[in-house]
């Protein structure tokens, strides 16, 4: 396994702590001004160096530790956000990282490319978003600042993942689909839209689409389990409605 990148040291900052619950978190850095504590993991030297300089163009976000393994991490609840790669073990997914991460912060998973079912089973364990290896590099960091003010970052990319999850469900009545509108809107970000010009074709208020992407978010991060397993397998056998790309 890839040695951690060693850094330089830099200064304790406030600190965002969670409480029991792993759900809930007071943004200190990113509601008061302060400085973004960052830390990467990814099993590429590369990818880490890659992502630490797209970062540190930001005078208002610092990486803390960037390393190979979540293990290696010196301190996960102090920092504000842990990008963590998609796959730290060959081709299989990042779930157990990503669950034991966000007990103590936010994450935001990264990945090159990725299949539908795994990104699902991630955001599903707790993963307050996704992001690709070629978004743009402001994007990015807006990515991470949305994510440490506590939000959830739906790109594009999941946008359309989740759509294409939500057509594919058995139709159970289980409770768990999303409404016309919920759709819509995902619709809307699958295309590259932001909220603000979702809500503009909408006929609704940012704030509205910001709520759809928050009940979004509840319906992956509360399960549902079965309906994760049978978009894999549907996946598995050749579905094209989610089909994904090699895992990277």
């Amino acid at each position: 396994m890839p040695a951690s990148t060693p850094l330089m040291p830099v200064r304790r900052r406030d600190r965002c702590r969670a409480p029991a619950d792993g759900f809930r978190r007071v943004i200190v850095a990113a509601t008061m001004g302060g400085v973004l504590r960052l830390a990467i993991v990814d099993d590429h030297p590369v990818a880490r160096r890659g992502l630490a300089a797209i970062l540190a163009e930001d005078a208002d976000m610092e990486v803390a530790a960037s390393v190979a393994e979540p293990g290696a991490l010196p301190d996960p609840g102090g920092c504000d956000v842990v990008l963590c790669d998609l796959y730290l073990d060959g081709d299989r997914p990042s779930v157990g990282a990503v669950r034991e991460l966000s007990l103590v912060t936010r994450v935001l998973v990264v990945s090159a490319a990725s299949r539908p079912a795994d990104v699902l089973a991630c955001m599903a364990a707790g993963a307050a978003g996704y992001a690709t290896k070629d978004m743009e590099e402001d994007a990015l960091r807006a990515a991470v600042r949305e994510v440490a003010a506590g939000g959830f970052h739906l790109s594009p990319q999941l946008a359309a993942i989740v759509g294409a999850a939500e057509r594919s469900r058995p139709g159970s009545g289980g409770g768990t689909a999303l409404t016309a509108r919920e759709r819509e809107a995902l619709d809307w970000i699958a295309r590259g839209m932001t909220h603000a010009q979702a809500a503009r074709r909408m006929g609704v208020a940012p704030s509205t689409v910001d709520t759809y992407v928050k009940r979004i978010r509840a319906r992956l991060r509360l399960g549902n389990k079965a309906e994760l397993a049978w978009f894999a397998r549907n996946l598995a056998e050749g579905d094209a409605s989610g089909r994904g790309g090699p895992p990277g």
